[in-house]
């Protein structure tokens, strides 16, 4: 009987002969070998935009308008052009061919668009066998493999973990722009050397501070009318000139960037997300997109297209760089724009910009005709000049991308920020059918990108802005972000969740009721790689039936939390990359987000409180002693949470909303506090600092009412901290967190 279930399951999942492999594409495949003509002038206000299915797919996609630039430039050549922070132009030939995911240039734009076409009738075929199941009456809705994979994807989402390589970063800088500044904190970095960004940087001098401001109506000065402005963001940057914990200055800078390239009607939805204090610039991270709201029963212009068959589409979105003069008067030097929304960014010890977007949301099926070139290969470039990424920059996978209708792009672009106050884009590189984590190192990008219930990863080496991929290889599990890998001593590390899924289901069981209940099985693991990424080495089996929450690489060992009921911190040993060892296990309730070093010899962590049933309860800071990894033991804990409410932080999902200042005994956070019987929420931001075994409370600050959001970010110059907000910065005394000053924006 299960073997005609079996049998009756193949039938109805067998696959289609490809589309490409049918007679009237035969001659398609040859003629991608015919060298192209070079196109330009196309324009970009064509361009139609992604399904909405697609979207659902991928959440937190922004609405956008790369694709909506005036005149894109495409360019199938063998060379790229490269654009520095006067406009000027250079090229430079390069050429990839080697047998590994997401190494092979593509030889023409055709081969891209015959991939593209592969992964979208897959997908039809797919989602037609779905709807046939669900009419059947659920005879057949999965294969085993989409059920699997389903069931990673629904563990993996629901929350953001961090956690960071506890010997590596830097925290404190070092008076160097003049005599007379004081010490100040810095954003903590994963890697030694690799810079990260945040919303807020100083200099020692200055704050600089960013936010998206929304308001429901704008004043419309053309018009002479209020407009609904649809939630729609106005960027800004606060800067605040300070000294010895007094505001002696402020000023409120716009940072929409300049948007007449644009061929769009209306209105820009602008959101900043990160910045850097870069070589006497301010580099401001951010996307932009069309509006995105429903009004007056019809959608916006350009900002949702529906077609005659009622299909739902949006657009894609641009990630942007704006790089400024640095001081409180900053003056805009240029910017620079790429496909995509914006997903991370280092500046690494060559003194170069990577930059990483994430293209997904044009609908394959509104690309229409493969010489529509811009509506499915990313372009990039200053606002006056964009291309479309040469085909030997697009990276092409050896396998067929997963089944999706959506064209799907990881975009890197290698930008050179040594000449002081300009800019100039070196490279460009698009990973086809990729929207995975990312790692970078000192020396290498390493992409991570789910394959079924594994994951392949690819190094991708960069040096000057110049990015070349290199080697690429598979592990067991997925990667829960990009804090779970880490280079060392010429070896790749990655922790992952492994889950394995049990389907007992049968058509007949179906029918009499008779299955056992289907399960996943959850296991986690380290794995060792060398440079070419093979593996040598690999631990499982541990924290069975939990998953990984945290981790915290320190040279040979690296420290895992995962969790269920408990909180166990696992320390592996990576001494030898071939045999990686367990070498303790402590639990504890709760589990922690994320750890970093406080001094040799201690790791703190901060997370969320939990009971003894694993009831999640608020939040609480631990250290924890590893002088001796054989040995763990929890050497302090300070728990905060009430009977008839809930506690919460929003560094539990953003780890850089911390500050962890070893040198000067301070662990500071925000946290909100809802008593249930007060019917009352209180936002402040509070400050530790750890004595004798013991946290103790140093103070806390609040910024006024007219900030709903609260303080989300601290830092310290000299003996002070402040706490900043959309609204409102605050200074203390760094010692008692005494109140000395404030300083109001608009």
């Amino acid at each position: 009987m299960r073997e005609n279930d079996e049998k009756l399951r193949d039938m109805l999942t067998s696959e289609e002969v490809p589309e490409q492999l049918s007679p009237e594409n035969i001659k398609v495949m040859l003629d991608e070998k015919a060298p192209k003509k070079r196109r330009s002038g196309i324009s970009v206000a064509s361009r139609i935009a992604a399904g909405a299915a697609a979207c659902a797919v991928i959440a937190g996609s922004y609405a956008g308008t790369a694709q909506l630039m005036k005149a894109r430039k495409n360019s199938e050549g063998s060379s790229v052009s490269t654009l520095d922070g006067k406009g000027k132009t250079r090229s430079s030939s390069k050429t990839v061919r080697v047998d590994a995911p997401y190494m092979n240039g593509a030889e023409s734009y055709d081969e891209v668009y015959e991939l593209m076409k592969t992964a979208s009738k897959k997908w039809e075929r797919e989602q037609k066998r779905m709807e046939r199941g669900n009419v059947t009456g659920g005879f057949f809705n999965f294969t085993n493999k989409d059920k699997e994979v389903s069931a990673v994807a629904d563990e993996a989402m629901p929350e953001t973990v961090y956690e960071e390589a506890e010997e590596s970063g830097t925290s404190a800088v070092p008076a160097t722009e003049a005599p007379d500044t004081p010490d100040y904190s810095e954003t903590y970095d994963q890697e030694e050397g690799v810079r990260e960004a945040d919303i807020v940087k100083t200099d020692g001098n200055n704050i600089y501070y960013l936010w998206n401001d929304r308001v429901d109506y704008y004043y419309d000065e053309e018009t002479d009318a209020y407009v609904n402005s649809f939630d729609h963001n106005f960027p800004k940057m606060d800067i605040a000139t300070v000294k010895d914990g007094e505001f002696t200055g402020s000023k409120t800078l716009d940072l929409t960037p300049d948007l007449t390239a644009f061929d769009i009607e209306g209105r820009f939805d602008v959101t900043v997300s990160d910045m850097y204090i870069y070589n006497d610039m301010i580099e401001v991270i951010g996307s932009v997109g069309s509006q995105s709201a429903y009004y007056y029963g019809q959608y916006n212009k350009r900002a949702y297209y529906i077609d005659d068959e009622g299909v739902y589409h949006a657009p894609v979105s641009s990630t942007f760089v704006s790089f400024y003069t640095k001081g409180d008067e900053p003056e805009l030097i240029g910017t620079y724009f790429q496909d995509g929304f914006y997903n991370d960014v280092r500046i690494a010890p060559d003194g170069c910009m990577y930059l990483i977007s994430t293209y997904n949301t044009v609908d394959f099926n509104s690309v229409e005709d493969k010489k529509n070139v811009e509506r499915y290969i990313p372009c990039c470039g200053t606002d006056d000049e964009i291309e479309c990424i040469p085909p030997e920059d697009v990276l092409l996978p050896i396998q067929s991308p997963d089944a999706k209708t959506l064209l799907s792009y990881t975009v890197i672009s290698g930008i050179d920020l040594n000449e002081s106050g300009e800019f100039t884009v070196v490279d460009n590189k698009a990973l086809a059918g990729f929207t995975g984590t990312i790692y970078s190192s000192a020396d290498n990008i390493y992409a991570a990108v789910q394959n079924g219930s594994d994951s392949d990863i690819t190094r991708i080496a960069f040096d000057s802005g110049n990015i070349e991929p290199m080697a690429s290889g598979t592990v067991e599990g997925y990667v829960k972000d990009q804090f779970s890998m880490s280079e060392y001593d010429g070896y790749f590390r990655i922790a992952t969740t492994i889950n394995k899924f049990h389907d007992n289901s049968s058509i007949i069981g179906d029918i009499f009721n008779t299955n056992e209940p289907s399960y996943t099985e959850r296991n986690n693991a380290v794995t060792v790689l060398d440079m070419d990424m093979n593996t040598v080495g690999m631990i499982k089996d541990f924290g069975v039936d939990e998953q990984i929450k945290s981790v915290n690489f320190s040279g040979d060992i690296a420290y895992v939390v995962t969790f269920r009921q408990t909180d166990p911190l696992f320390a592996i040993d990576l001494s030898d990359p071939t045999e990686p060892a367990i070498l303790d296990e402590f639990k504890i309730n709760g589990f922690s987000t994320y750890m970093q070093k406080w001094s040799d010899g201690l790791l703190l962590g901060f997370g969320v409180d939990a009971d003894d049933s694993g009831r999640t309860s608020g939040v609480k800071v631990v250290m924890f002693d590893n002088s001796d990894p054989n040995d763990l033991k929890e050497v302090g804990i300070e728990r905060i949470n009430i009977p008839d409410g809930y506690v919460y932080s929003t560094a539990n999902y953003e780890r850089k909303a911390l500050l962890i200042a070893p040198e000067k005994n301070l662990i500071g956070f925000p946290i909100t506090i809802n008593d249930y019987t007060e019917y009352d929420e209180d936002n402040s931001y509070v400050f530790y600092s750890y004595e004798d075994g013991e946290f103790v409370k140093r103070g806390e600050l609040s910024v006024s009412a007219k900030s709903i959001y609260g303080a989300d970010r601290a830092l310290y110059i000299g003996d002070y901290v402040y706490i900043m907000s959309g609204s409102q910065f605050v200074s203390a005394d760094i010692e008692n967190i005494e109140y000395v000053d404030s300083v109001d924006f608009e």
